[in-house]
């Protein structure tokens, strides 16, 4: 930075002295860390999302909840419901009784000003706060008399519905007759009130578990539904199979619906959403020795002590006993610890009942991997000796972890891995296992294990987009919980895997708001007040402070489409509060506003014309809920949040859409600004945050700017209709960060053309386009940087899909596999089902025959399948067969006499499909792309800001389900002010430099620490007005606390002065500085160029000033004087 030196002859001078201040306050998601899994140390969980934090309470915890800002970093926890006021407890006709203390598999919910707990189906406790205490509820009698995983599900239009699991002794939950099933049931009922089960009469039976579907294979287990909304459709997901990690098989799976109460077993999709990771890690890593749970494994044991050799590769091992791993004492999978169920334990294949057992299994390496993994399941004291090595493992573990081994370990050619394995049991439910396998993990650790995921809970992320999965899981064998994300490819719900250590791709956590202020600290700088109203922050809240209330902006730059969440208190009963949904000037805004005596009010100017139209809030809503329980309770907090996409605005109050009837359609489709408004002081706010984005899906997409095709909105989706040429489409605010999601498809797979996004644009010279080439088969990405093409990439779009068999009747040998589009199929990797499952009354063995078949219009044509290798259990068997253009593939078995053949897994080679889900992230590191669940890699670029767009080029294509939000902000870090001469009178724009040059919100809040001598305005344009030294500090807008500050020293150098009227000498000087000013000097400041003051002199009489500290170079020197302030310019030389 320079700053212009003005040698004296005018009448003031003016010198602007530079200074920056900062720390951080209210952090944003300056970057995007990657996320890992597991989250927190519960399990059965639920949480809820209130004024920016979330609630989690469930099993494990008794009774405590914890809390957190972002899903990531948890706090407490804090006891908030206690479980000893129950009378009925004792009572022996309640034969769940003793799960009410456990607090858990139930749900936490908001509702008209009360906060909820429920669980294990009998209990209920409420209160004024989130984190209580909580008033148990559940006194005389159990909240129900039956039932587990229960959940309050509210709809937008304010109807509640009680969700939960049937266990198949439970008598029927309307009419109390005694149960005739054969297995649970999930049900839903309509309440008449949160606080009552028992005055239900409607409810009826939404899924049941179905033998042979892939999510009831083991056990008769179907439980944890959770219910939600989302693009107009209702979802299920559930959690089925045996829940234990010894079998190994939990997972979610989903289904969906028009209605909350419409679900039957027809909706349920064919395949789990949410399941374990180590078939993936089947196709990921080289399996060196398996593991036992897809089959077992050769190797011979004894239970004798051996002789001193046998850990070494060249031991005769013949005199042991052959027999087949894993090794385990218990058949079938243990319930509550004293009871076994029907699951067995897939793993086990030969009896351990003694207290030692030596193993030993020999494999030949052709080379060393540079990567290796052991993956093992160990209930015991256990010692590995490979080759000699020896790893311990002391564990009492029910399912598998990784652990990496030193590859010196292993040598070429023949090797050997020797086990000595204690149990440490005492009684007969003991769990004493050894399983292992080892596998060659490439370039990589190993991914941390995944096993049962489960329970799972449907959340909102921070910033009011994203939707996430809660749900408990055995993370490297730990019962704890995490979550992931939830995609929806079009209306399809579709959840990450795992995201866990070493999980591959880019995983970030859940992005934060654009904006929130939780209002703990007197900070108004990210304000504009409007009308000279005046507003105070205390006690975390903000509210006006005059009786007449007041209104404000956020200051920030306008947008056109955003998400604004506005939590509010309204303590007087003719009170107002609301949200400016849109200001662009005072002649052009839409105004939200919620009174509390039960109305809603919209009002919307336009070109100084203002229509308002007054509306009852919902039937259903209230304050507080009219409930003698909770009439002592203080006014509660409700939640305002404004939509607007476009033109279109969509208002919710809690959980209820108060513009249920359709969208606020508006002419105002460019970019406003949001704001408060309050009536009066006993109006308050806090948690306000703000996100720019949008959510669109068919008839309600808007606001596209099409540059080329034909473009329309239909229920559909948004269509390019053109078959030849290139067409394109743009929308959105320009941002650094953000993510961009679409459906892309055709009805029909497409020989040629391209379909694809625009993830980033500026204009014609600045854009990365990736696009789906039917022709080459390849997602393409090309752009251009200041005019210059970028280096064009194109990933094979080939990849594994794992699709699951559609049922239709079981058993069946015959197994229908639907794609989620239609698509050319090359091929598919088998992991076979093997060993007995009691549940279906079925063994599985390998076929001894297998046909695969392709969908063709209405006929099924036999393909020309050939496997690599042979069959075998615990790998994928691959087949292929010619590329086939298909919605679905059929498996024909031929079973062995007495036994069944299925696939467990069956991975699909799709080479390319006729629909994707295409997936763009900007962040600081680049920007990330995906197509469907394959992360591609990132594009480096030096772009400004930027939209995103939909592109086509020789071929139509059906656009849905967009998805776009800025993730997170970027904090201002540092602001510069250059400095300027302003003279009396004169008015002079002020230039504040601002990094990082991405920050999200780059507004000032500018003042004058005396506006009677410079005053400055809103823009940072500052006047003189009169002679005298003043500050001007500029603060960043964004909610953290930065400024810049700026010195303006008045210099009195009249216009009589005269050059010898300031002396210095020698000049050029080395050490020491004489001066003969005119005048009783008072003080003498040595400043550098840049502003900065460097040495103070009190003078002393002799007229000197030691400079030796000082660097070579030129330097100012200010004398004050009783009148004036006088200046010189000297050089240290010290050559």
């Amino acid at each position: 930075m320079k700053i212009k030196f003005f040698y004296f002859s005018y009448f003031r001078f003016t010198l602007l002295l530079l200074s920056v201040f900062g720390f951080q306050f209210l952090l944003a998601q300056p970057v995007q860390n990657r996320l890992c899994n597991p989250m927190l140390s519960m399990r059965d969980g639920s949480v809820e999302r209130f004024m920016g934090f979330y609630y989690a309470i469930g099993e494990g915890t008794n009774g405590n909840i914890y809390y957190s800002k972002d899903m990531i970093n948890w706090s407490g926890p804090v006891l908030a419901v206690t479980t000893n006021e129950a009378t009925w407890l004792n009572d022996p006709k309640w034969t769940q009784a003793y799960t009410y203390k456990q607090v858990g598999a139930g749900d936490i919910l908001f509702r008209n000003g009360v906060f909820h707990t429920y669980w294990n189906g009998i209990g209920h406790a409420y209160s004024a706060t989130p984190l209580g205490p909580y008033k148990e509820g559940s006194i005389s009698e159990p909240f129900d008399d039956y039932g587990i995983d229960v959940q309050v599900f509210q709809d937008e239009d304010g109807e509640i519905y009680w969700v939960k699991k049937r266990n198949p002794a439970d008598p029927h939950p309307l009419t109390g007759a005694n149960s005739n099933l054969d297995g649970p049931e999930t049900w839903a009922f309509k309440m008449n009130s949160v606080f009552s089960r028992k005055d239900i009469t409607v409810g009826s039976v939404q899924l049941t578990h179905q033998r042979g579907h892939s999510s009831n294979l083991n056990h008769v287990n179907f439980e944890g539904p959770e219910l939600f909304k989302h693009r107009g459709r209702y979802y299920q997901v559930f959690a089925s199979n045996r829940m234990g990690p010894r079998s190994g098989m939990y997972q979610v799976g989903a289904a969906e619906s028009d209605q909350p109460m419409n679900f039957n077993n027809s909706k349920k999709y064919p395949h789990p959403i949410k399941i374990r990771n180590t078939e993936q890690h089947l196709l990921d890593y080289k399996t060196i020795l398996n593991s036992a749970e897809h089959g077992g494994w050769d190797s011979r044991y004894t239970t004798g002590t051996p002789a001193s050799d046998w850990k070494n590769v060249g031991f005769d091992d013949s005199g042991w006993t052959a027999s087949q791993g894993g090794y385990g004492r218990q058949e079938y999978d243990l319930f509550a610890g004293t009871s076994f169920t029907n699951a067995k334990i897939r793993a086990r294949k030969t009896v351990w009942n003694t207290t030692k057992l030596y193993v030993r299994r020999k494999f030949t390496l052709s080379e060393v991997p540079a990567k290796i993994a052991l993956k093992h399941w160990v209930f015991a004291d256990a010692n590995f000796y490979i080759n000699g090595n020896q790893v311990t493992i002391k564990a009492r573990n029910n399912t598998y972890q990784y652990l990496q081994l030193d590859p010196a370990f292993f040598v070429a050619g023949e090797n050997v891995i020797a086990v000595e394995a204690t149990s440490p049991c005492s009684d007969q439910y003991c769990q004493q296992f050894l399983d292992f396998g080892l596998y060659d993990t490439g370039d990589t650790d190993a991914e941390d294990i995944v096993i049962g995921p489960s329970q799972p809970n449907f959340v909102t992320g921070p910033n009011g987009f994203e939707r996430w999965m809660m749900y408990k899981a055995y993370f490297n064998n730990n019962q704890v919980q995490g979550i992931d994300r939830i995609h929806f490819y079009n209306k399809e719900i579709v959840v990450e895997n795992s995201t866990v250590k070493n999980t591959k791709g880019y995983r970030p956590r859940p992005a934060l708001p654009t904006q929130i202020n939780y209002c703990d600290y007197p900070i108004y700088y990210p304000f504009d007040f409007l009308n000279e109203s005046s507003w105070k922050i205390s006690g975390g809240v903000l509210y006006p402070e005059t009786s007449t209330g007041g209104e404000l902006l956020l200051r920030r730059e306008a947008e056109s489409n955003y998400r604004f969440e506005v939590p509010f208190r309204i303590q007087q009963s003719d009170g107002w509060a609301g949200a400016y949904a849109y200001y662009s000037d005072a002649d052009n805004w839409v105004k939200v506003e919620i009174g509390r005596e039960g109305k809603w009010r919209l009002s919307l100017r336009e070109n100084g014309a203002t229509n308002t139209t007054l509306k009852d809030l919902p039937l259903k809503f209230a304050f507080l809920e009219d409930n003698p329980l909770v009439s002592h309770y203080q006014e509660p907090w409700h939640t305002l949040t404004v939509y607007k996409n476009g033109g279109r605005f969509r208002v919710e109050l809690d959980y209820f859409n108060l513009t249920l009837e359709g969208d606020i359609e508006t002419s105002f489709e460019g970019a406003g600004l949001t704001g408060l408004t309050a009536s009066s002081p006993n109006v308050s706010f806090d948690a306000v945050q703000y996100t720019a984005g949008w959510d669109e899906y068919d008839r309600q997409i808007t606001a596209w700017q099409s540059q080329s095709g034909s473009w329309s909105v239909t229920q559909s989706g948004l269509i390019q209709s053109t078959v030849t040429g290139p067409a394109s489409t743009f929308k959105g605010d320009l941002a650094w960060n953000y993510e961009f999601s679409v459906y892309v498809k055709n009805n029909q797979l497409p020989s040629s053309g391209k379909a694809g996004f625009y993830p980033l644009y500026i204009d014609e010279d600045n854009y990365v386009r990736a696009s789906i080439n039917y022709g080459t088969k390849t997602l393409e990405v090309e752009g251009k940087e200041h005019g210059a093409a970028i280096a064009q990439q194109s990933y094979p779009l080939k990849k594994r899909v794992l699709r699951h068999y559609t049922l239709s009747s079981y058993p069946t040998t015959s197994y229908r596999y639907d794609m989620r589009n239609e698509s050319e199929i090359s091929g598919v990797n088998i992991l076979w089902l093997e060993g007995n499952y009691p549940y279906l009354n079925q063994t599985f063995d390998l076929p001894q025959t297998v046909n695969f078949y392709a969908l063709q219009g209405s006929t099924w044509v036999l393909l020309d399948a050939q496997l690599e290798g042979e069959l075998r259990f615990s790998h994928m068997n691959h087949f292929t067969f010619p590329a086939v253009k298909t919605t679905a593939i059929r498996m024909d078995v031929t079973p062995k006499l007495g036994k069944a053949s299925r696939a467990f897994s069956a991975y699909f080679d799709e080479d390319v499909s006729s629909g994707y889900f295409l997936r763009g992230r900007r962040e600081e590191d680049g920007l990330h792309l995906f197509v469907d669940d394959v992360y591609h890699g990132s594009i480096q670029g030096n772009w400004g800001r930027s939209q995103v767009g939909l592109y086509t080029e020789n071929m139509p294509a059906i656009f849905n389900g967009m998805l776009h939000y800025q993730s997170g902000g970027i904090s201002v870090k540092t602001i510069t002010i250059e400095p300027a001469d302003c003279q009396v009178g004169e008015s002079v724009q002020l230039t504040a430099n601002i990094l990082p040059v991405n920050s999200t919100n780059k507004r000032l809040k500018w003042e004058s620490s005396n506006p009677e001598i410079v005053s400055v305005d809103d823009n940072g344009v500052i006047t003189r007005h009169s002679a005298g030294a003043v500050k001007i500090t500029a603060y960043t807008a964004d909610g953290g606390i930065i400024r810049g500050t700026l010195d303006l020293l008045e210099m009195g150098l009249g216009n009589e002065l005269k050059e010898n009227e300031v002396m210095l000498y020698p000049n050029p000087v080395r050490d020491v500085l004489h001066y003969n000013i005119s005048g009783d000097t008072r003080e003498l400041s040595v400043y550098s160029l840049t502003g900065e003051r460097l040495l103070s002199h009190v003078p002393d009489g002799t007229k000197r000033i030691r400079v030796d500290s000082l660097q070579p170079g030129i330097y100012l020197l200010y004398a004050r004087t009783d009148r004036d302030i006088h200046a010189g310019k000297f050089t240290v030389n010290r050559n």
